[in-house]
């Protein structure tokens, strides 16, 4: 009788280490919590009556909800995961139309996925980002071959990356530098696009060069911000934090009152994390009676409509260029390969234009 105790005491320890460590619970996990049958919970599961009573019922599904439980289905006869020919998008936006970001990565991922015969569905970003109880069984019961994320803001459907990774379901996450392990990751290449901004201000005579912050949360705005710092550093100039401006808050609220302080700095040049805060600053420096570029010159990122308008300086990137390079690493992790190896990045095109002064003249 003793040694049954320390048995059952053992097992209950093994579930709680394992729901502590987001491990996956099992059907057998279920069973040992609600003190029935392995049979008795695939049954209640996959709503068969038979003789359960209601009680039992209500065990086993208390029993799963405790435990976090989410079947998948199993694999084909030939031992082989089920091949449906699509591949689920998961926008950070749930209006797609809205957001050029999202609808030319959908367009990019699209053009390939035809190549290799897919389909693609598209999930609803709100839906997904709640990731309740229903959620986490949609992600799992493979009415898709796997899933593409559009992510750049950190926490967003972390839980269901690490979900995915740990069922090895090809996944691949977009706009970000690094994945949880067994997630594949497609950038743009924005360290090498900041570097050629500071060098280009260098070549045009500029020695004292800021940076406009974006939101702290953005993956971009982190490595945009370090490419500053390392490439101001290696060519010897003053990559201070002094130098390095908040120009957005969390969620893209813009600091103007940051920004005013722009003027402070005595600097001839400002790289700016994008073209609206680019923009931002301008209005800013205008209204401080300076003048863009003939005081202080500027460099966004993302060329935006508006800034060929305002005869911005900017780098352009093609979202359509990440939708398409996420559907091959996707294909090239469905076919085995490993996330390590599916890490791409898209190019960005330097776009010069008149807020740029040469000091060199």
């Amino acid at each position: 009788m003793a040694l049954l105790t320390v048995n059952c005491l053992l097992t209950k320890l093994q579930r709680d280490v394992r729901r502590a460590f987001y491990m996956r619970s099992t059907i057998r996990d279920v069973a040992e919590e609600a003190g029935v049958s392995i049979a008795t919970v695939s049954m209640v599961l996959r709503g068969i009556g038979g003789r359960t009573t209601d009680d039992t019922r209500e065990r086993v599904l208390k029993a799963a909800q405790v435990l976090k439980y989410a079947p998948v289905k199993p694999p084909t006869s030939q031992n082989r995961p089920l091949d449906t020919r699509t591949v689920t998008l998961v926008p950070e936006h749930k209006d797609l139309e809205n957001h050029n970001l999202h609808m030319f990565t959908y367009r990019g991922v699209i053009s390939v996925a035809r190549q290799y015969d897919y389909d693609v569905l598209t999930a609803i970003g709100d839906e997904a980002r709640r990731f309740g109880e229903a959620e986490r069984k949609r992600y799992l019961d493979r009415r898709s071959d796997g899933f593409i994320f559009a992510v750049s803001y950190q926490g967003v459907w972390e839980e269901a990356l690490q979900l995915l990774a740990e069922y090895k379901i090809p996944t691949v996450a977009c706009f970000r530098s690094e994945a949880p392990a067994g997630i594949a990751a497609v950038d743009v290449d924005n360290a090498k696009a900041i570097r050629q901004a500071v060098e280009h201000l260098i070549s045009n005579g500029h020695r004292r060069i800021a940076y406009l912050c974006g939101p702290p949360e953005n993956f971009d705005e982190q490595v945009r911000r370090r490419a500053w710092v390392q490439a101001m550093r290696e060519n010897g100039l003053d990559a201070s934090e002094r130098f390095q401006v908040p120009g957005a808050l969390p969620a893209h609220v813009l600091d103007s009152e940051a920004m005013a302080s722009v003027a402070e700095l005595g600097v001839t040049a400002v790289v700016c994390f994008n073209d609206t805060q680019a923009m931002a600053l301008w209005k800013v420096l205008e209204d401080q009676g300076l003048k863009v570029p003939d005081d202080i010159s500027l460099i966004g990122m993302d060329n935006e409509p508006f800034a060929a308008k305002q005869k911005l300086t900017t780098f352009a990137n093609s979202f359509m260029d990440v939708g398409r390079l996420a559907m091959e690493a996707w294909v090239q992790l469905k076919n085995g390969g490993e996330a390590r190896d599916c890490y791409k990045l898209a190019p960005f095109r330097f776009v010069s234009r008149a807020s740029v002064r040469d000091l060199t003249l």
